[in-house]
């Protein structure tokens, strides 16, 4: 499971931002349903996260994406492909060549861990990095024992190199590695591949089990839905179904040898009746609500089969808020979540702010998110994202917000911030002179 991601120093995040996925002990709402438990640790299924237009949601989601990218691929650097190229706050100068910072904190296999690197960029324009500090620590009895770490250090002639301090107990099969390390690839990328134990076992984790999803390219998406209806009859009935039960007037798919989706829809004659069977082709018939919900079909089965961590950017965006609820519930509820899957996302449509259920625990009607499962980003004045939760904020009078507030109201008139202030838009649509 997830637990904290944190961010420093990369597109509009200067100063060092997290997301805390541990549920809060103070917010007592849907403790048996929302939260799970792995590795003596608690953390929420599920987390929203919104904010105005250019806050930095997207830039959250892509720091995610840049840093497992780095962990699985640093060793490729010679191909310089774009994600491994670093992207520092560019609107201080001395953020330029201040270290980009990422680190992650997870549970894998029944222990718990934290990593995280720092990296900083060189030359004239920005095309090298180099590596400027990584650590892998294991949290037991909550305490922090570290596996390696590696920083720049100045050596007895005044020389500053990297130096990798490996844990031999936890890590023996990492010792020597190190000499194989350049100064841009990643320590833990190399003992990955070289099979060491600890970290194989979390590349495995990073690349099966901590998915990103860009809003704007979904490539990939339909392929791996086609793939598991094809190969997998079990997960084709789940996403029949999924499908179907959003209301689509969708009665079956199929996927051709060619790789075509076909969508079949129940014929009527004049009184209503259903008298036959007709099909389209999926992508041509079928709206764009329909069809993302189906190129998400497989990835969402998947991680709630899995017990995966799945984060997608603009979720809501083209499907509507009802079926974005059922989405959701379908990751807070343990009876349909029973690996404890955890699904990450941001929104624009406050719905599911607004969204209560009547809780037998509290004898009301409450939100169905706990106040620890929202999030919000918004800009300072120096145009820096900065990331709270519900749960820490603070109204003027000092108070928490309490779990049967009316949340959505309460972000649309800005009590939380995280919305856009525009300025009175007019225009010119002719010429009166």
């Amino acid at each position: 499971m997830l637990i904290r991601f944190s961010v420093e120093n990369f597109r509009s995040f200067k100063d060092r931002q997290s997301l805390y996925l541990n549920a809060v002990k103070t917010c007592k709402e849907w403790n048996d349903e929302n939260r799970a438990e792995e590795s003596g640790v608690r953390a929420v299924r599920s987390a929203v996260v919104y904010g105005a237009n250019a806050s930095g949601k997207t830039n959250l989601f892509m720091a995610m994406y840049r840093m497992k990218s780095f962990m699985l691929s640093s060793v490729d650097i010679d191909k310089k492909p774009n994600f491994l190229l670093g992207e520092p706050f560019l609107l201080a100068p001395s953020s330029f060549t201040a270290p980009e910072t990422f680190e992650i904190e997870i549970t894998v296999k029944g222990r718990h861990f934290v990593y995280g690197f720092s990296l900083v960029l060189k030359g004239k324009p920005f095309e090298e990095y180099e590596i400027v500090k990584e650590w892998l620590f294991e949290v037991v009895k909550n305490k922090m024992k570290p596996c390696f770490f590696r920083e720049r250090r100045m050596s007895d002639d005044g020389t500053m190199s990297n130096v990798i301090d490996i844990d031999e107990k936890r890590m023996p099969q990492g010792k020597g590695l190190e000499q194989r390390t350049r100064p841009d690839v990643l320590f833990f990328t190399v003992a990955a591949q070289f099979a060491e134990p600890t970290c194989q076992m979390i590349s495995e984790y990073i690349r099966l089990s901590f998915n990103v999803i860009s809003a704007v390219n979904r490539q990939g998406l339909p392929e791996f839905s086609k793939s598991k209806m094809l190969m997998d009859a079990e997960m084709a009935s789940r996403i029949k179904k999924l499908i179907a039960d959003a209301d689509t007037g969708v009665k079956d798919l199929t996927v051709g040898d060619n790789g075509l989706v076909m969508s079949f829809h129940d014929q009527y004659d004049d009184t209503g009746a259903v008298v036959g069977r007709t099909n389209f082709l999926f992508s041509y018939a079928e709206s764009l609500g329909t069809q993302k919900l189906f190129d998400l079909s497989g990835t969402l089965i998947d991680a709630l089969h899995n017990g995966r961590v799945l984060v997608i950017d603009e979720l809501d965006a083209q499907l509507h808020p009802i079926l974005v609820r059922h989405l959701v519930e379908l990751f807070n509820n343990p009876k349909t979540n029973p690996k404890n899957a955890q699904l990450i996302f941001n929104a624009q449509s406050p719905d599911l702010l607004g969204y209560k259920v009547y809780s037998k625990a509290k004898e009301k009607k409450i939100a169905r998110l706990r106040r620890d499962q929202i999030y919000f980003v918004e800009k300072d004045n120096q145009e820096s994202s900065k990331i709270f939760s519900l749960i820490e904020f603070k109204k003027d009078s000092g108070l928490r917000t309490r779990n049967d507030a009316s949340y959505d109201k309460d972000y649309l008139s800005g009590v939380y911030g995280g919305i856009p202030f525009p300025k009175e838009m007019v225009a010119e649509v002719s010429n009166n002179g």
